[in-house]
């Protein structure tokens, strides 16, 4: 789904709003026929006063009654790769488009009301709120059990360590799974908080699968020196980046698309991504991790899921899992002494 940008012309500028139905393919003017994606680039294109469309979408509650997954539970559904792109699977979805004025909008119906497979329902003035208020208003501060607190970007504070060992961090929510909201990455939290108050080293740190750069980030203000986030979704990096940067370690995160050839190995590997890719990756991971006092941390697992995993990742390091748990998920603790 994508967001219409922040209007910033101050409170009296009230954005306008075409709202459409779009089939899943549709008859261009020039009698091209396209798909909604293809189309909705082609607005793109024709309109350059638009500030962004929103697909509107699909819950994993919805997609689960659907049948297009076997159940209601999945990682992230707002970040959620192409293959669950679950708005494309509906016959006719409901669009709307965003412009900065009246006038750009109702240009935008005309063109628009010339496609087949596309129905413009109506034109209005979104003055019903204020947009960048409402989302910041459902991202508050997020109390991690074993770690500390996950504040919101915006929020005044400086991250680091309290003479407790309870960390606090800030992050901006938006692309890139990890907000510190979810069980899977509050497992993560607690078990690199639970490394640094052992006093084991953690003087490199490997955050694979890393989405906002929020383990990556954790661990830098724990005091790992250097640490890699790799995540393979370059539309994230800006973020995670951004991230680093409001919590003062900028310069110890590098954010990088793939893992690094020739990297040193690391002291603690962090992943928390879903079960076929960390059973896919688990040769490459395990040959990072440092002999003799390391540490692989694996989430996003529910319990079905941890035989399997568990199994591939001590046939690689000889050594069982510590398995911990919250809600319905899972995470295995490798330590490599």
């Amino acid at each position: 789904m994508d967001m219409p940008k922040d209007c910033e012309s101050g409170p009296a500028h009230v954005p306008w709003v075409v709202e459409t139905s779009v089939a899943e393919r549709v008859i261009l003017p020039n009698g091209d026929a396209v798909s909604r994606d293809d189309f909705l680039g082609w607005v793109w294109e024709q309109s350059p006063e638009l500030l962004g469309v929103s697909e509107g979408t699909v819950t994993a509650v919805d997609a689960a009654a659907r049948g297009l997954v076997a159940g209601p539970l999945v990682i992230d559904a707002a970040a959620a790769p192409a293959d669950r792109d679950w708005v494309a699977t509906i016959p006719v979805a409901s669009v709307e488009w965003w412009f900065a004025d009246e006038a750009a909008a109702r240009a935008a119906a005309d063109l628009v009301a010339a496609v087949r497979g596309c129905e413009v329902r109506r034109i209005r003035a979104d003055d019903s709120a204020d947009h960048n208020a409402v989302s910041r208003a459902a991202f508050g501060p997020i109390a991690v059990a074993d770690f500390g607190v996950v504040q919101p970007a915006w929020v005044d504070g400086i991250a680091g360590v309290a003479p407790d060992g309870t960390a606090t961090i800030f992050i901006e929510p938006g692309l890139g799974f990890g907000t510190g909201l979810h069980e899977t990455t509050q497992l993560c939290l607690a078990a690199l908080s639970a490394w640094h108050r052992a006093g084991r080293r953690l003087d490199r740190v490997l955050d694979f699968g890393s989405g906002s750069g929020i383990l990556a980030i954790a661990a830098a203000v724990l005091g790992a020196p250097r640490v890699d986030a790799v995540e393979i979704d370059e539309h994230v990096h800006r973020a995670a980046a951004a991230n680093a940067s409001r919590n003062g370690v900028a310069e110890r995160v590098s954010v990088v698309p793939h893992l690094p050839a020739d990297s040193a190995p690391y002291d603690f590997i962090v992943a928390n991504i879903v079960a076929p890719v960390l059973v896919e990756h688990a040769t490459a991971l395990c040959r990072r991790v440092q002999a003799g006092h390391g540490c692989i941390v694996l989430s996003g697992l529910l319990a079905a899921e941890v035989p399997r995993v568990a199994d591939r990742y001590t046939a690689e390091l000889g050594c069982r899992p510590l398995v911990r748990e919250r809600g319905d998920w899972r995470c295995l603790e490798f330590v490599i002494d």
